[in-house]
């Protein structure tokens, strides 16, 4: 087994190059901090700039193929599906170039965080993250830096510095989903309003942004009052039985629900009917689900900002560049659209 003296001759020797330095020093132990520190203690910060993977660099590593790591925090709802599998569709068309492999944590963050180390482990070129919480995360995204593999964060970030601690986010904007829900309840309301938030699962990004912008918004009306606001973890399963105790607290005093995804919305449509809850309210979602488009068009549902999930061509797209040597964004955003009954019952297509 090599040790780091040797890891440090062959890279001066040019047999190896920084990435390979820094991954072979993380199988021996060692931070990437460390290693260099060991390796030219008088210049470890400049080695660290030129060996941090997360800068796109002039000459990649050519190789026939590169393998690429997903890891996919869930599959508990259909806009997980439906993102996964335009990853897996993505990989497949590109299969010449590429190499593909995928884990999925089960909503479980530690085993996402183990993921990570799995993925690094089989010798990945890059990682494709999707963080089910901000911090923990952003320990599993430093370990690959330090191990020289890129990470790329996709619908969600964890905590830290784009372009820096992972190599660029692609994502929605998910505040300004938030705002754009809330302005239409604003401009499309009289009078004074209660209503109930169904939150998404507490620590990811989605879920504090979508609440963040909604309130951005919505709390510079006074006529707004909020009745209650609860983690329903973007599920259905979870949502419902919520949304069910509501009804029973509250009844008729319920006027608006924003609800942080469409799984969500589902379970309250659900919880009412069985309910026999027959007021109308007020209702807005984030996702992008066919039913909830249709619901939309039906008048079931008053408004929907889009999340696409189709995120393997814009994804790959990023991969290739990267390994093109191009310059990177360190942020892409996606755009969405805005779901009402003007225009819903055109837009079903578009939706997953």
């Amino acid at each position: 087994m090599r040790d780091l003296e040797t890891l440090g001759a062959e890279l001066r020797a040019g047999k190896i190059n920084r990435f390979d330095f820094l991954r072979a020093a993380a199988g021996l132990g060692l931070s990437a901090a460390a290693a260099v520190v060991v390796l030219d203690p008088f210049n470890a910060i400049q080695v660290m700039a030129a060996a941090n993977p997360n800068v796109t660099p002039a000459h990649p590593k050519a190789k026939a193929k590169h393998l690429i790591g997903f890891s996919q925090s869930e599959l508990n709802n259909p806009w997980r599906t439906a993102e996964t599998d335009s990853m897996a569709a993505t990989a497949k068309q590109l299969s010449s170039r590429y190499s593909y492999i995928a884990t999925v944590a089960n909503s479980d963050t530690n085993k996402q965080v183990s993921d990570v180390g799995d993925l690094i482990a089989r010798g990945c070129d890059l990682i494709v993250l999707t963080p089910r919480e901000v911090d923990p995360l952003a320990a599993a995204t430093a370990k690959a830096l330090a191990a020289g593999v890129p990470v790329i964060e996709i619908d969600r970030t964890s905590r830290g510095k784009s372009g820096k601690d992972y190599l660029t986010a692609i994502e929605s904007n998910f505040v300004v989903q938030g705002m754009k829900v809330a302005n239409w309840m604003v401009q499309n309301t009289k009078g004074p309003i209660n209503y109930v938030e169904l939150l998404g699962t507490t620590g990811a990004s989605p879920a504090i942004d979508r609440h963040n912008g909604f309130h951005m918004v919505i709390d510079k009306q006074p006529r707004f009052k909020l009745l209650a606001a609860h983690d329903g973890n973007f599920t259905l399963a979870d949502a419902k039985p919520i949304m069910s105790n509501w009804i029973t607290k509250f009844g008729t005093k319920i006027d608006m629900i924003y609800s942080h995804n469409d799984d969500m919305t589902k379970g309250a449509l659900q919880a009412m009917h069985e309910a026999g809850f027959t007021k109308h309210v007020f209702i807005g979602s984030i996702d992008g689900q066919k039913s909830i488009i249709k619901d939309i068009a039906a008048g079931l549902v008053s408004v929907m900002v889009q999340s696409d999930p189709h995120f393997g061509p814009v994804t790959f797209q990023t991969i290739d560049q990267y390994f093109a040597g191009k310059a990177i964004p360190t942020h892409i955003t996606v755009n969405d659209r805005t779901y009402t009954k003007a225009n819903a019952a055109t837009l079903i297509s578009t939706g997953f």
